[in-house]
């Protein structure tokens, strides 16, 4: 039955609908209502107000409402929990029954409310909406085709095309039941947007005017029911985030969180009010039935063709408007526009689904006015010749596919949406564009007879959802190609594009490759100018890609990415600047006239501009690639970024953590971008730039390392600059020729090694570490330079680290770990009068010099490599567990001076005799001075013995106290001889003269001689050896090798042979504390009579060359080679003797 209702005001003073049964309501005409009437005078309100209004409280920022309603600035969607402050930033209430809700099925206007692709919902009595836009203000515009009233205060107007940009919100499934939208544990939360008359209302009631109606959206939290049927009645408090709707809101969505669903639907739609200075506000809950009956009667009969009975032909008049598919004896009926009045005409034509897969002919050119086609198979649609379609749009259900071999119109937009696959198929050029919202498109278009193709003159990514996949390079111009709302991705497949322009209007915007390594040439020079141009891409780089800026030399050309880069391949930026960075949150924009008018109410919170250089919410941005090339280039790597790469720099600069960076003043806000160069700094560490990976650098580059760095640096010929806290150098680096700079405050920590040729150089309050991933990690400088106050240096356990150490001011000197035993070994000397020293089991061997303020040794040894020439001097030492090698000769000493305190226990003086000018007696030479009031007993005094040439040197050491200081004193040597070290010699020195007696035995000793032969010519070989050992572990072997040839004579009662020799003879050996090996090779010729009487003469002579390698540790000799001659002579005479034969003889010799 109908229920009569009245107005009357609650003790709040809110108005409210009370049933004509409420105690109080008198019955009469003038005090009760019927709700119609009353619904009715709501209306009127609406309609005859000069403008439609949203009502927010100044309880909150009025920035918060503005970014509430665009899902900006903290609300995106999905976000939970999200804190609401107060103007004091106190946070006063939390959004956490609900994650954030997307309003983007909310058109730009606040109107209407996408339902389904083709449709919206608003108020009938709103009738000057003609078109509506979701997304960005540049993407797509669509027209009412049909407005649908409904005969209460709602309609449910259907579009020409299918909406690509945003997905539609359901409507709610609960129903009209009285009560139900006030069942908090299923509905807890309601949200509501608009973009009415826009006013402010203070605590005390006080209403302020803003702007007028469709200037901007507001939105906010609407109060539970307190009438809940097919109209949901609620009242306005003063809360936080308390939103009202005034006329100028009518037909704007009421939403809701539905738990048991788990979801948010649209629930209703805003229809009137109580006035301005009121707080009621009625709705109209979305008849759900209703909405889907007039659908439904925008939808012809389903096409159910069946595979194997040939082709689906499609016939179609322009005139009547009317069509049918034909598959044999099976025939349906299609309706398309008709009318001369657009866009009405549109509505004539109905949506088709094919159901059951095949090939579809178009005989006839087909306008399908709004109607749409759903494939729920796969099928081939090609035309008989040149036939064209135009149409609502295209869907393409499930994983099917649908091969799209028709081309479209100039002015039109083939609308995609589906999850399924649409392949463009046609050929020639096709000039109609494309906006894809869903699902894959394949551009495939075939070249025509004279080698045209192209499959669109443009085309819209949009809403995030879809990929569009290239099969060629000459599918369409690269600069035609947008990225809109939310963007999609936009897949080369292998094929590499130039762009002169990238459209890309937020980080949705996806450039990849799924194919074969491929190449993005990016051009934005333009010729005509000589003024910095800027072009900023708000969206993502991935896959298989190259990516290639080569900007014109001279100019002034900058390339900004803010979205990020996820790729296998390089990055190549040649001249210019490349900028990569995070991406700064964008906010809701009002206007400066509004913010002036809020400003004087006491509101400072509203933004008149998307972003900027001093908010300091900005959102991370990712960048990783195998390599980022920069050739005469500049790199920024800004704030909020991560990069992981190798860079490689040629005659560029670097800066890791740069304060340059550029913001878009049109963010936020389609494809158009407004770049902007400037200034911004992390303050807060998570905000700061990462890198991670390898940078090389040459040909006078130059790296500033300002934020957070892990990795390696190898540089030639250039220069590197450290002023972050928090460097980490885990690979090998290099500098060759290059500087390393620590600035104020910096800390650099190396842990893998670190190699330069020149210095490397800490400025005040700065930190260097070098620690050890690896035992003996190799560090080595030229310098260490420590200038400033509170510098320090750190050597970690188990390193080694080469080169002076110098500090001008009061520095932190550190060797070797508490916690960690490994020896830590420094080669150099430490020039810091003003600083603090502490070495922990380090060996340190200094050169020359060392001067510190403090010296702390623990289980450390201290030694000097250059005798007469080491020396350290600190005015406190403090050894524990250490030694101290001090080199010595008599004369003159490596030396330690204490000026003010010496303390510690456990340490060991060791002094080493120098093998110069050690002699008995001597000088007396101080080697440790102290205070006097050192103990005696810090040091066990250690003198080594050494041996010297034949004797041993033995240093005598004693303790002075003067008045005025304690010294540790060389007083002289104890010399003995060392019978050892004189048998070595002896045996040493005996070497030349066993090789001269060896070649000397073999001297006449040859193969031929006194032979007696009846040829008149002969050759011959001889070769003997022989070893042997003696006492103080000699050894020694030989072997011996003759040749030579020679020819008999005769002469008067005898022969006469004369011939030529060659000798080779290897000898080594061996003994206590020595070794030796020589090899001789020598020439000779000689000269043999033998008379019949039995006397013979045997002559020789011989030059041979001594090739000798010796060493003897014993005597402090070191391995040497080094050569020697000799000349040899011989003669022999003597008596054969004729034995038993007359060939065996017996001789005498002399």
């Amino acid at each position: 039955m109908n229920k009569i209702y009245a107005i009357k005001k609650n003790k709040k003073g809110e108005a409210v609908v009370v049933s004509e049964v409420s105690e109080g309501i008198r019955k009469s005409v003038t005090s009760r209502l019927s709700l119609n009437i009353l619904l009715m005078i709501g209306l009127w309100l609406l309609c005859s107000a000069s403008s439609w209004a949203s009502v927010t409280t100044n309880y909150i920022p009025y920035q918060t409402y503005r970014d509430f309603a665009e899902n900006k600035g903290l609300f995106k969607p999905g976000t939970v929990n999200i804190s609401f402050y107060d103007k004091q930033g106190n946070v006063v209430t939390s959004l956490s029954k609900a994650p954030m809700i997307d309003f983007s099925s909310n058109d730009l206007t606040g109107v209407a409310t996408l339902v389904s692709p083709q449709y919206v919902v608003s108020v009938k009595h709103n009738g000057g909406y003609q078109y509506v836009k979701f997304g960005y203000a540049d993407d797509s515009s669509y027209t009412l085709v049909d407005r649908n009233n409904h005969w209460r205060d709602f309609h449910t107007p259907r579009l020409n095309k299918i909406v690509t940009e945003v997905t539609p919100l359901d409507i709610t499934n609960a129903g009209t039941a009285n009560g139900t939208y006030q069942n908090a544990d299923r509905f807890p939360m309601f949200y509501r947007v608009g973009a009415g008359t826009q006013y402010v209302k203070d605590a005390n009631g006080k209403i302020s005017y803003l702007m007028g109606a469709y200037s901007y959206k507001t939105g906010g939290i609407v109060n539970k029911p307190f009438i809940s049927d097919w109209s949901f009645v609620t009242n306005t408090t003063n809360s936080p985030l308390s939103t009202y709707g005034t006329p100028g809101d009518s037909g704007s969505p009421l939403f809701a969180w539905d738990a048991d669903q788990n979801k948010w639907v649209l629930l209703a739609v805003l229809n009137s009010y109580a006035g301005v200075n009121g707080n009621t506000n009625w709705y109209t809950i979305i008849p759900a039935g209703d909405v889907k009956n007039t659908m439904k009667l925008d939808v012809d009969t389903p096409v159910n063709t069946k595979q194997g009975e040939g082709d689906i032909h499609w016939s179609y008049d322009e005139k009547t408007g009317l069509g049918s598919l034909t598959q044999g004896s099976a025939s349906w009926a299609m309706h398309g526009n008709l009318g001369a009045t657009w866009p009405a005409s549109l509505n004539s034509g109905k949506d088709l689904t094919f159901q059951g897969g095949g090939t579809v002919v178009l005989e006839n050119t087909v306008n399908q006015g709004a109607g749409t086609l759903t494939f729920d198979d796969d099928y081939i649609v090609k035309p008989v010749d040149t036939q064209t379609w135009k149409g609502g749009g295209i869907i393409v259900n499930g994983e099917h596919l649908v091969d799209w071999q028709i081309n479209g119109v100039t002015g039109d937009s083939l609308h995609k949406l589906g999850t399924g696959t649409l392949k463009i198929n046609g050929t020639g050029v096709n000039p109609g564009s494309l906006s894809v919202g869903d699902g894959t498109v394949i551009l495939a278009q075939r070249a025509d007879d004279n080698g045209l193709s192209q499959a669109f003159s443009s085309v819209s990514i949009v809403s995030g959802r879809p990929t569009l996949v290239l099969n060629d390079d000459k599918q369409i111009n690269p600069d035609n190609i947008k990225w809109g709302y939310h963007g999609g991705k936009l897949d080369i497949n292998g094929n590499s594009l130039t762009f002169h322009e990238l459209n890309g209007a937020d980080d949705g915007a996806i450039l990849t490759n799924s194919g074969s390594m491929a190449n993005v040439n990016l051009d934005f020079n333009s010729p005509n100018t000589t003024a910095t141009i800027a072009n900023i891409w708000h969206g993502h780089f991935t896959g298989d890609l190259n990516i290639n800026n080569e900007v014109t030399a001279g100019t002034h050309n900058d390339f900004v990415i803010d979205g990020g880069v996820d790729t296998q391949g390089s990055v190549t930026q040649q001249n210019g600047r490349l900028f990569m960075q995070g991406h700064p949150v964008v906010h809701a924009v009002s206007s400066q006239d509004v913010a002036n008018k809020l400003k004087a109410l006491g509101d400072n919170s509203v933004l008149t501009q998307p972003v900027s250089f001093t908010q300091n919410d900005w959102e991370n941005r990712q960048f990783s690639m195998a390599e980022l090339n920069l050739q005469n280039a500049e790199f920024n790597l800004a704030r909020n970024a991560s990069l992981n790469t190798r860079i490689n720099a040629d005659h560029s600069t670097v800066t890791l953590g740069s304060e340059d960076l550029y913001i878009d003043l049109n963010d936020g806000n389609g494809v158009a971008t407004k770049p902007t160069l400037g200034k911004s700094k992390a303050t807060a560490e998570d905000d700061q730039s990462r890198f991670n990976g390898h940078v090389q650098l040459k040909q006078g580059s130059a790296l500033t390392i300002n934020e957070h760095f892990i990795g390696g640096i190898d540089s030639t010929d250039s220069a590197t600059t450290i002023t972050s806290t928090d460097t980490t150098l885990n690979q090998l680096s290099r500098f060759t020729q290059s500087s390393l700079s620590l600035g104020q405050g910096a800390k650099l920590t190396a842990t893998a090694g670190l190699l330069s040729d020149g210095t490397v150089s800490s400025n005040a309050g700065a930190s260097l570490s070098l620690l050890s991933d690896q035992p003996g990690t190799m560090y080595f400088a030229k310098s260490w330079e420590l200038s400033g106050q509170s510098t320090s240096l750190n050597v970690g356990a188990g390193g080694s680290i080469t080169g002076d150490i110098n500090a001008n001011d009061a520095a932190s000197i550190r060797f070797g770990t508490t916690d960690v035993n490994q020896s830590t070994n420094y080669y150099g000397d430490i020039n810091a009068p003003l600083a603090s020293v502490t070495m922990k089991d380090t060996v340190w061997q200094a050169n020359k010099q060392s001067v510190v303020k403090s010296l702390t040794l623990n289980g450390s040894t201290l030694s000097f490599n250059r005798f007469g020439q080491g020396g350290l001097t600190s005015d406190t030492l403090e050894a524990t567990n250490s030694s101290f090698i001090i080199n010595a000769d008599g004369k003159a000493a490596d030396t330690v001076t204490v000026n003010q305190a010496l303390t510690g226990a456990n340490n060991t003086l060791v002094v080493i005799p120098t093998t110069n000018s050690v002699k008995q007696g001597g000088y007396s030479v101080a080697l440790v001075t102290a205070p006097k009031n050192t103990q005696s007993d810090i040091f066990t005094l250690n003198p080594v013995s050494i041996n010297a040439g034949f004797h041993s040197f033995t240093p005598q050491l004693d303790v002075l106290e003067t008045d005025v200081n304690k010294q540790w004193r060389l007083e002289g040597f104890y010399i003995q001889p060392d019978k050892a070290a004189l048998r070595t010699g002896k045996s040493f020195m005996d070497l030349g003269y066993k090789n001269f007696i060896t070649e000397i035995n073999n001297l006449n000793d040859r193969m031929g001689d006194l032979r007696h032969t009846h040829g008149e010519t002969g050759a011959w070989a001889r070769l003997n050896s022989g070893s042997g050992s003696a006492t103080d572990g000699f050894t020694g072997s030989y072997t011996h090798l003759q040749i030579g040839a020679d020819r008999k004579h005769i002469i008067e009662s005898g022969e006469l042979f004369t011939g030529v020799t060659a000798t080779f003879t290897s000898s080594n050996n061996r003994g206590t504390g020595w070794s030796g090996r020589t090899k001789s090779t020598g020439i000779g010729v000689y000269a043999s009579a033998m008379f019949d009487s039995g006397l013979y003469v045997d002559t020789i002579g011989k030059y041979v060359r001594h090739d000798n390698h010796y060493s003897s540790s014993a005597l402090g000799m070191p391995e040497q080679d080094y050569g020697s001659h000799s000349w040899y002579f011989g003669a022999e005479a003597g008596w054969r003797f004729p034995y038993l034969t007359k060939h065996i003889y017996s001789r005498k010799q002399s």
